[in-house]
């Protein structure tokens, strides 16, 4: 039978493509990793990677394991938190995404530490992309995001409703319009977050289903950044409502609304399938149920 060193190494063999990189992952040698490899093979009599000269390609019977032994990994990983944790506080790594983490996590957070002050929280803020990975590697428990989850291990429910917007400055020509239209926003520069951004996706996926291009010439993960650029009309900005209200209100820049274009989404709730719903988890997603309702 495997032993769970053995899973941790096949798994890191398969995150990483080589035995090398793994090995220094690790932090053992690259004979020891090879060995694991070899045993695990010989113990299921199946190959589990095919060899190349770059890197190895995980077969059909290590999807099949590697899935058995994330679950594995993440329940002994969980058991050893909630035994070190049994008579202390609830550990609970919650991500977010950066408009989630500039609106909502501090109001969250805060009201979870009132109703269960037993729940011990940590968050970590980032794009969506980021966020996925760190779930996939176990690095977080739960996680609210604004773009689409790609990886089916990781179960998605849409909770809380927003919705973007274009903004401008003082001295953009759009100020003095109630609307515009999609073809007003061809060629036009943009200050964009980040690649890896669900707000830029979303808004990548608009322009591109109406044949629009425009320009990028900024990109940051800032919401300030992003707004003070706009403000000093450098370009227009594609952010959500939620994160421009309070500059929108001082008349700081302004809103662009586009005819006949949707830009209503959702946040979503997340978790991995392989890590277990424990008891802060469903506190945390119970809270945010009662925030959508």
């Amino acid at each position: 039978m495997a032993t769970l060193k053995q899973l941790k190494t096949f798994i890191a063999v398969a995150d990483y493509k080589k035995m090398s990189e793994a090995a220094k992952k690790l932090y053992i040698s690259q004979p020891t990793v090879s060995q694991s490899i070899s045993d695990l093979e010989e113990e299921y009599q199946t190959q589990l990677f095919k060899r190349f000269s770059k890197e190895l390609k995980i077969t059909p019977a290590g999807l099949l394991l590697l899935n058995h032994a994330r679950e594995i990994v993440s329940i002994h990983e969980q058991l050893e938190q909630s035994m070190k944790n049994i008579n202390a506080l609830r550990p609970l790594r919650i991500g977010a995404t950066l408009t989630i983490g500039n609106t909502l996590m501090g109001t969250l957070v805060e009201t979870l530490n009132h109703k269960f002050p037993d729940i011990d929280v940590t968050v970590f803020v980032e794009n969506t992309k980021i966020i996925e990975h760190r779930m996939i590697h176990n690095e977080l428990d739960i996680a609210i995001v604004e773009g689409i989850i790609v990886r089916q291990e990781i179960i998605t429910k849409p909770v809380l409703e927003d919705s973007l917007c274009i903004i401008c400055g003082k001295e953009h020509p759009f100020t003095t319009r109630t609307s515009i239209s999609m073809e007003d926003l061809r060629y036009q520069n943009f200050i964009m977050r980040e690649k890896g951004s669900g707000t830029r996706s979303i808004f990548e996926n608009i322009m591109l289903t109406h044949h629009i291009p425009f320009v990028i010439k900024w990109e940051c993960s800032s919401r300030c950044a992003i707004v003070d650029a706009v403000r000093h009309n450098l370009g227009l900005g594609i952010l959500s409502q939620r994160c421009v209200k309070e500059y929108v209100e001082k008349g700081d820049i302004f809103t662009c609304p586009v005819e006949g274009v949707s830009m209503k989404r959702y946040f979503y709730l997340c978790h991995n399938q392989n890590h277990p719903m424990n008891s802060q988890m469903q506190d945390f997603a119970d809270l945010i149920m009662t925030m959508s309702s």
